[in-house]
């Protein structure tokens, strides 16, 4: 039986296999600078030093960084994972893993779940990046990708026949028959002492296409949801929106995909997998059991039946096996299907994409390379390339020179992406502004709404203004080493920058967050420019969506939910509109005008609790709260002032109509204020507040703050001018010190009147659990996160500093 979704493989195969050969020259993130002299007093601070580069050789970084020696020098991401047993020892010797044992009777983590620990930083900055583009790229093929699921599911049972394809893969001579055999069972095994995950030439490229794939998926489906909802507005039949709805997302959406300029043959004929490479280092004695492990993985592709060949290559000497995944038979298939391919698609255009499919193949072999065994997945065995000399190996050149400065230290991992295939990546994301554009020629010429040349125009300016954005945007090639030392610390180079921050304006602030009180502290200063684009496409955002709603409100459709639709949006602009208007200018103009650029967060735990009733009063006069401000200086303090005339003039207004419709008077409450050293702080009054819990504002000449507390926000007003340091970049500190003291003195306070608050004393047991688990506070110490420039070159120290 033949699937009428087998013409869906054309996309799916193509993208899934996918890579052209542009030539790309890899550049390297710029190494640590030597130590520089200490700044004097207001000048800007130079952030500690990397330790200055020593003299390292080819030789020194391949003993170094393992597999990685063996990688071409074309390679575009390298994510390297070492140490993974150590990772694992130190996270099952934690307090918190002992808790979670303890807490699911300690015998339900079986061996398997504590070896796929081994070897994995899943939250690595670069690895989550990877991970994130990923799953990206898989959501743009999904409606096409279930598709080619079926069938293939479908060809193997008839060309393999159903029995044989449900078997289990024999496995090669000597592979472990079950996990009982005394040897290492699953790949998770493979992990715990080193294990590299390398992507070679032609990743960003591929990436790309497929980022493309997505983007014109998401241009193509808002064309068709505007012209199903114009279509609706003209015949009033809602139900109708609905099927269209799912239509679009069906063949007439892969139909247009493939005639599409970008995203359509031209984009299949480029296609092909990139060269994967995974390697697993092992010992003499381990090695052939990891290598039957990784050869029965590669031998599960074997369901696929005919449509494979085996295939055996050798590179540098090293003999690899697996099989051959054939575009000829793939082809071949999916031509038995072509007269529903014609239903869609003309003759010439089904011939090309046959023909496209027939050459792309898919190879999946294993083999053994010095230490390692290695897993290699491409499109063409020739993809398998492999450094026959240190000459020949990315390890020679500047490509990871950033880690020559921790040669010595316990490495824990190493994250490389070439600055070409990162460009390509992040110019093939797009953004908002391919939906819009959608939108814009979905209404073009469409009926059922009236004129919308505005609304296309306003479409327009969306786009305009996030391209604007977008430029201030900059990339270089992105570095990162992680490795223990106090802890774990993680130094990255390069990567994308969004262009969000000042990385050159001298911060004032560093000293606030200093104290052993606080617990959490951010500082950084925004780029005038990027806030003032970001300021721009925000409000183009909210006009668009503005006049879109009207637009709708203004269809020719009549039913009961609409016609509350077209009452609540006509209430809207008649009595409200004029006021979100001012509020917004208020705001984002005069407020936000009239501060600096530099902000700082605190965060501490010695508020006083507010007086609630029925808490017993030692716990009252004892207890201690968070408090949390946000600071910034003051540039106008004229317009700031003025900024909150205007809002609480707009916002009166507002109540007023408010009341006057639901006839009953809502009236605006006047804020109190108190004066302290020349800062009035603004609040309204409630039950209960003290000056230690109450959301306030504070402002002065030189500073302005929004915090719970009236007294935290004073008090770092008065420390705000008393630092003699400055800083660039962003800081960023969490004090797990400071958190477990603050659970602890709140735990004892609880229990020492739990009897007058909760009627009993607290359960022995519940008094374990809540204090194993502040124990697990005992095991951290610090986390420090400093980003910046050095020069040319983007900068991020990260320290979770263990005690």
């Amino acid at each position: 039986m033949k699937t009428r979704a087998n013409w869906l493989l054309i996309p799916a195969v193509a993208l899934g296999l996918g890579a052209c050969n542009k030539k790309q020259e890899a550049k390297a993130p710029e190494a640590p600078a030597a130590v520089a002299e200490s700044p004097g007093k207001g000048d800007p601070e130079v952030p500690p030093p990397a330790p200055v580069v020593p003299k390292v050789s080819a030789e020194e970084r391949a003993a170094k960084l393992g597999f990685v020696k063996h990688l071409p020098q074309d390679t575009e991401v390298v994510l390297a994972f070492h140490n993974g047993s150590k990772i694992a020892n130190r996270v099952k010797g934690s307090k918190l893993w002992n808790l979670v044992e303890e807490q699911m009777g300690g015998g339900m983590i079986g061996p398997d779940d504590e070896e796929a620990m081994n070897g994995e930083d899943e939250d690595a900055p670069d690895v989550e990046m990877a991970e994130e583009a990923a799953e990206e790229a898989g959501e743009a093929a999904e409606a096409i990708g279930e598709a080619v699921e079926e069938a293939v599911e479908e060809e193997v049972m008839e060309e393999a026949g159903a029995e044989e394809a449900e078997e289990t893969p024999e496995l090669p001579p000597g592979a472990p028959e079950d996990e009982d055999s005394g040897e290492a069972s699953g790949p998770a095994a493979l992990f715990g002492t080193e294990f590299t995950l390398a992507l070679g030439k032609s990743t960003g490229d591929q990436a790309g296409n497929l980022l493309t794939l997505n983007r014109r998926m998401g241009y193509f489906q808002m064309r068709s949801l505007a012209r199903s909802f114009a279509a609706a507005m003209k015949s009033g039949d809602v139900s109708s929106l609905e099927d269209s709805l799912e239509e679009s997302y069906g063949p007439e959406l892969a139909k247009d995909l493939l005639k599409d300029p970008q995203s359509g043959i031209a984009l299949l004929e480029k296609a092909k997998m990139p060269p994967v490479y995974l390697a697993f280092r092992s010992s003499e004695a381990e090695r052939p059991a990891a290598a039957q492990q990784v050869a029965a993985m590669v031998a599960n592709v074997g369901m696929l039946g005919e449509m494979i060949e085996p295939v055996t290559v050798e590179v540098g000497g090293n003999k690899f096996e697996g099989s051959k995944i054939l575009g000829a038979k793939i082809s071949a298939a999916m031509a038995e299907d072509r007269e529903e391919m014609e239903e869609m698609l003309d003759a010439a255009t089904v011939d090309q994409v046959l023909a496209i499919v027939a050459k792309k193949d898919l190879v999946v072999v294993s083999g053994t390379v010095g230490d390692y065994v290695l897993l290699f997945i491409g499109g063409s065995t020739d993809d398998l390339k492999l450094a026959s000399d240190l000459g020949q190996s990315i390890v020679t050149g500047d490509a990871l020179a950033f880690s020559d400065a921790y040669v010595s230290k316990d490495l824990a991992a190493l994250v490389y992406g070439q600055k070409e295939a990162l460009d390509t990546v992040i110019k093939s994301a797009g953004g908002l502004s391919e939906m819009t554009n959608g939108l814009r020629d979905g209404l073009a010429g469409a009926e059922g709404l009236g004129d919308t040349r505005d609304l296309e125009a306003m479409f327009q300016i969306v786009a305009e203004r996030e391209t604007a954005l977008r430029k201030l945007a900059g990339n270089d090639a992105s570095g990162t080493i992680a490795f223990f030392e106090d802890g774990l610390k993680i130094e990255s180079f390069g990567g994308p920058d969004s262009g969000m921050l000042d990385w050159k304006a001298a911060n004032k602030l560093g000293h606030l967050g200093k104290s052993e009180d606080v617990v959490l502290f951010a500082n950084f200063s925004a780029d005038a420019v990027y806030d003032e684009k970001a300021r721009a496409y925000g409000e183009a955002l909210m006009e668009t969506a503005y006049a879109l709603t009207m637009k709708v409100a203004e269809a020719p459709m009549e039913n009961e939910d609409m016609a509350q639709f077209k009452e609540m949006a006509k209430l809207f602009d008649a009595k409200f509109r004029p006021d979100m208007v001012a509020l917004w200018d208020a705001f984002s103009n005069d407020f936000r005008g009239s501060l600096g650029k530099e902000s700082a967060l605190v965060v501490d735990l010695k508020g006083g609790a507010p007086s609630v009733p029925g808490i017993p009063a030692p716990l009252l006069e004892k207890a201690k709260i968070p408090r949390v401000s946000f600071l910034s200086p003051v540039t106008d303090r004229a317009k700031l002032s003025g900024s909150w005339d205007k809002m609480n003039t707009t916002v009166t207004g507002t109540l007023a109509k408010v009341s006057e419709m639901v006839g009953q008077e809502i009236p605006m409450q006047k804020p109190m204020s108190s004066e302290r050293s020349g800062n009035t702080t603004w609040f309204f009054p409630m039950p209960f507040l003290t000056d230690d819990f109450v959301p306030s504002v504070t402002v002065g000449d030189k500073w302005f703050a929004v915090s719970t507390s009236k007294n935290q926000a004073l008090d770092l007003i008065s420390k705000a001018d008393g630092g003699s340091e400055t800083s660039n970049g962003f800081h960023l500190s969490l004090n797990f010190r400071t958190l477990e003291k603050y659970a602890n003195e709140t735990y004892q306070l609880v229990d020492e009147n739990a009897e007058e608050v909760m009627g009993s004393p607290l359960p022995a047991e519940e008094k374990k659990i809540v204090k194993d688990s502040i124990a697990i506070l005992g095991d951290l110490d610090k986390l420090t996160i400093h980003s910046r420039r050095e020069g040319a070159v983007l900068r991020s120290s990260v320290h979770f500093k263990t005690r």
